[in-house]
C-alpha cells in the first residue's frame, strides 16, 4: 500500500504543509474513488473515524510484514497492526483497533472497535475488550477478562480482575483509579 498523504484531524494550521514529504490535507478534502484511509493515533478512534467516512473516505487495514496474525482470527476494517505483534488463535479485531508495537493478543480475545492497546501490551486468552478501551504500554490483562468500553489501563499495569466501563485502572495488582465517565 502506497501513502499518498497525510489526513489532519486536529490541527487546521498543519493543512497545505508536508510531513516527511508527505502533503497534509484537509479531512474534508474529497477523496477520488480508489482511496483509502487508516486512522494512526489513539483517542477516540471510531469518531475520528466517524469524520473521515462522512467524507467519503473508505478504511484500509494495515498488518505490518513482522506481525504474526493467526489464519484463524479477524481483522475489522480500519485496524492497524504494528510490528512484531501477535494475534492468536480465533480473536477478532474491531474495527479501528490500533495495536502498538510487540503488543500481545491471546487467543480467543474479542476487541471492541477503536480498541487501542500500546506498545509490549499482554493481553491473555478469552478477553473481552469493550469499545473505545485503551490498554498502556506493558499493561498485562490475565486470561478470561472483561474490560470494558472507554476504560484505561495504565502503563504497566497488571490487571488480575474485570474492569468496569469509563474506569482508568493503575498499579500492581491494578486497582480502579479514577472515574471516567464524564472524559469527553
Amino acid at each position: 500500500m502506497q501513502v499518498d498523504g497525510l489526513i489532519e484531524l486536529l490541527d487546521p494550521s498543519r493543512v497545505g504543509t508536508a510531513i516527511h514529504g508527505l502533503p497534509v490535507i484537509d479531512a474534508e478534502a474529497l477523496p477520488d474513488f480508489q482511496s483509502r484511509a487508516v486512522l494512526g493515533l489513539g483517542g477516540e478512534r471510531t469518531a475520528l473515524w466517524a469524520r473521515l467516512r462522512d467524507h467519503g473516505w473508505n478504511a484500509a487495514t494495515i498488518v505490518h510484514p513482522r506481525a504474526a496474525v493467526s489464519p484463524s482470527a479477524t481483522v475489522g476494517a480500519g485496524c492497524v497492526i504494528g510490528p512484531l505483534v501477535v494475534v492468536g488463535a480465533r480473536s477478532i479485531l474491531g474495527e479501528h483497533s490500533l495495536l502498538g508495537r510487540g503488543a500481545l493478543i491471546g487467543h480467543h480475545v474479542a476487541l471492541s472497535d477503536g480498541v487501542v492497546i500500546n506498545p509490549g501490551a499482554n493481553i491473555g486468552g478469552n478477553v473481552r475488550v469493550g469499545r473505545g478501551a485503551t490498554i498502556g504500554m506493558g499493561a498485562t490483562v490475565v486470561n478470561g477478562l472483561s474490560i470494558g468500553e472507554r476504560a484505561l489501563v495504565a502503563a504497566g499495569a497488571v490487571v488480575i480482575r474485570d474492569v468496569p466501563s469509563a474506569t482508568r485502572v493503575q498499579g500492581v495488582p491494578a486497582r480502579i483509579y479514577s472515574d471516567r465517565s464524564t472524559d469527553p
